[in-house]
């Protein structure tokens, strides 16, 4: 069973550097690598409430050409709090859901530039999605999201460490997951998360659209209560940043990133509590931070009972 997770990136970040500042692309509010197993599903009908605690091991920032830049000491910390209900309401046949995701940060990166003098505390930008589908067709799962990130966290563009990242954003995603044999205890998926960037506050610089890939292949066991695998990513910047505000360091620069690694989830209806552990490394990386991602994710479940025939 997946927690369907359209979330913004809330970032606290303990940082250690020899130098003062590094130019990397601007970052947008997905966080490549945070789903995992099962994610072309939504979740069956009824409530789940999910803190999230999100750890990235920085420890590269890569040029362009994949070359290390520099070799920082950074630890980022996430705490994301998410709020989802799917209804038993259809549309085009698929039941219908939305979420809400609200992050509490400490600092987070603008652009991957890094300055040890500026550290920031407070919300970051919420994320909203009004339009959750999820469709079950004999093997196959489907899902068919849209969402928004509104600004509502402090935002200084002067600052290259903010709560907030200064712009809206709109989020799409499609997916799937795909049961392999009769038992349905095989599982494999495929997640795509399309982003569209609106202009910053205060800046004339308006991050690229850009594009990222999830999949994963697992095995259910102990009775479907637990699913074990690996899983991975791609992400790709689709066309550069654009306005004056470009640094011209990076103009014309498309960062990328690939990241696989393993995952074990758990699940105990009758405690109503979802557990999640994922573990992925990063490879292929340009214009862009490179280390390694850590999940762990604590959901409250209560679900609706189905209808009697």
């Amino acid at each position: 069973m997946r927690i369907s997770l359209l979330l913004t990136t809330a970032l606290t970040a303990a940082i250690s550097l020899s130098g003062s500042s590094a130019f990397a692309q601007q970052t947008g509010h997905y966080l490549q690598g945070l789903t995992g197993l099962e994610n072309g599903s939504t979740t069956p009908p009824g409530l789940f409430v999910t803190y999230l605690p999100y750890v990235y091991r920085v420890d590269a920032l890569k040029g362009p050409e994949g070359n290390t830049l520099l070799k920082p000491d950074i630890n980022v910390v996430a705490h994301n709090n998410l709020f989802s209900v799917t209804t038993e309401h259809k549309i085009l046949g698929a039941l219908y859901g939305l979420e809400v995701l609200i992050p509490v940060v400490n600092t987070r990166f603008d652009a991957n530039l890094f300055n040890i003098s500026s550290q920031t505390a407070g919300v970051s930008d919420v994320f909203f999605a009004p339009v959750v589908l999820g469709w079950e067709k004999g093997k196959f799962n489907y899902l068919l999201n849209y969402g928004f990130y509104a600004p509502v966290g402090d935002f200084d563009p002067s600052s290259s460490q903010n709560p907030g990242l200064g712009f809206w954003e709109h989020q799409i995603q499609a997916g799937t997951t795909y049961a392999i044999d009769k038992r349905k205890l095989w599982n494999a998926s495929l997640l795509t998360t399309w982003e569209i960037n609106q202009s910053k506050t205060g800046l004339d610089l308006k991050p690229g659209p850009m594009f990222n890939g999830e999949y994963s292949f697992g095995r259910r066991f102990d009775k479907y209560k637990m699913n074990a695998g690996v899983v991975g990513y791609t992400y790709h910047k689709l066309s550069p940043d654009s306005g004056t505000g470009v640094n011209p360091l990076v103009a014309g620069n498309l960062d990328r990133s690939f990241g696989i690694g393993p995952e074990w989830k758990y699940t105990n209806l009758n405690w109503h509590l979802g557990f999640d552990v994922r573990y992925e490394s990063q490879f292929g990386v340009q214009s862009k931070t490179s280390g390694n991602v850590f999940v762990f994710g604590l959901t409250f479940l209560s679900l609706t009972p189905p209808p009697h025939k």
